[in-house]
């Protein structure tokens, strides 16, 4: 197994418990279990940082795809260098 799959692995795992604490903390801080100001200031709060969580969700597939077409590349002989990748 090449580094980067290990890497890639680990990534995955790492994701997928962030993602389990994002559901953990969606459903605990329901209004029906949190109520009140301080419930409201955090769901308003949690949702513009949910937000932006949601945004960055994608990367790890990005990555992955980037890192198997630089990995193919590299054992076909394709382009290399600087302009090879975008990141």
């Amino acid at each position: 197994m090449s580094e980067w799959q290990a890497d890639m692995r680990l990534i995955t795992k790492a994701t997928d418990g962030i993602e389990r604490t994002l559901q953990a903390v969606d459903a605990t801080c329901h209004s029906n279990i949190w109520a009140g100001p301080a419930g409201d200031r955090f769901r308003e709060q949690w949702a513009q940082r949910r937000a932006a969580l949601n945004d960055v969700r994608p990367q790890p597939q990005q990555i992955t795809a980037r890192v198997k077409r630089e990995e193919e590349q590299r054992l076909t002989g394709g382009p290399s260098g600087p302009h090879a990748s975008t990141y």
